[in-house]
């Protein structure tokens, strides 16, 4: 939470990553990951990589093979569990602590101006898509970040979110784990599956804000949030190309007037964009048959 263009850092750069284990302090025990990024690409993961391993090519990926910038420097903590990842937050995050607790409490990361933070608890007993679908997710908001830096705007909650979805599941074929189309397909079932109908959905604009996002996350879950804004911004680059969004993202570090950026960058109106897909996502339930054995709901509960 999971902003001047740049060009990528350099061509084919490779994440060194320099692990320390740091001691007990303000925020409580951690580990600590400084991402630096020279050298060649890094070798083929093994079966069982470890967090240094993983978050290395996760990274080397989506500078050499998403085009996506980032800091020359970049920070990864994990902390034991949720009280000192939100001392975390705070003390090395340079969050507050009543909006840390209130927006955070349950996350597994969070990305700030000053690193990823992560709950070493939950990365336990994740599988290994689920780890680097984490990692992935939260290393996109801090190229996000990149993208937009000095700017006093971003975009819509909606984009980065659905953007660093979309990095997600474009890293985890990248290393061979999942399919992208597999995702998207998994995406796909889960909304037609949701126990809140379609027709029921908030709509884009309404997520555009960081109240709008969290309200409806935590009153009708991630599927109307998190999948729909991901099946959007899947739409938005399959027409325009990924290319175009970072443009856009990357205009936000420009003091331009509030629309100027999208119109700058794409062809079609915003509202025009948001109207149609929104008519595509309420026609998702006749194009995706049922699950085999169940209902969509059960076979593909979440957006992940």
């Amino acid at each position: 939470m999971k902003y001047r263009p740049r060009r990528r850092v350099t061509p084919l750069l490779l994440v060194a990553l320099l692990f320390t284990v740091a001691g007990p302090s303000a925020a409580g025990p951690y580990r600590e990951y400084d991402i630096k990024f020279t050298g060649e690409a890094p070798p083929p993961l093994g079966a069982s990589p470890g967090d240094a391993e993983l978050i290395n090519s996760i990274a080397w990926l989506m500078n050499n093979k998403l085009d996506l910038p980032f800091p020359a420097v970049t920070k990864a903590y994990v902390y034991v569990n949720e009280a000192t990842l939100m001392d975390g937050l705070v003390t090395l995050g340079g969050e507050k602590s009543d909006e840390a607790w209130d927006r955070w409490r349950n996350a597994s990361g969070v990305a700030t101006r000053n690193g990823v933070f992560l709950r070493g608890d939950h990365m336990a007993w994740m599988h290994l898509q689920g780890r680097a679908g984490l990692l992935a997710h939260e290393l996109a908001h801090i190229s996000q970040r990149e993208l937009g830096e000095g700017g006093k705007r971003r975009p819509a909650v909606w984009i980065l979110e659905g953007h660093a979805d979309w990095v997600k599941f474009q890293v985890r074929d990248l290393l061979g784990y999942r399919s992208y189309a597999e995702s998207r397909q998994n995406v796909a079932r889960a909304v037609v599956g949701a126990s809140t109908p379609i027709k029921l959905f908030p709509d884009l604009q309404t997520l555009s804000g960081t109240a709008g996002w969290t309200d409806w996350t935590r009153k009708a879950g991630a599927i109307t949030t998190y999948c729909q804004a991901f099946l959007a911004v899947d739409w938005l680059i399959e027409r325009y190309g990924s290319a175009k969004l970072i443009e856009f993202m990357g205009r936000f570090a420009l003091e331009s007037v509030p629309g100027e950026n999208w119109l700058t960058a794409y062809p079609i109106p915003y509202r025009q964009f948001t109207e149609e897909f929104r008519a595509r996502l309420e026609d998702l339930g006749r194009a995706i048959p049922p699950a085999a054995g169940g209902s969509l709901a059960a076979s593909q509960p979440s957006c992940d």
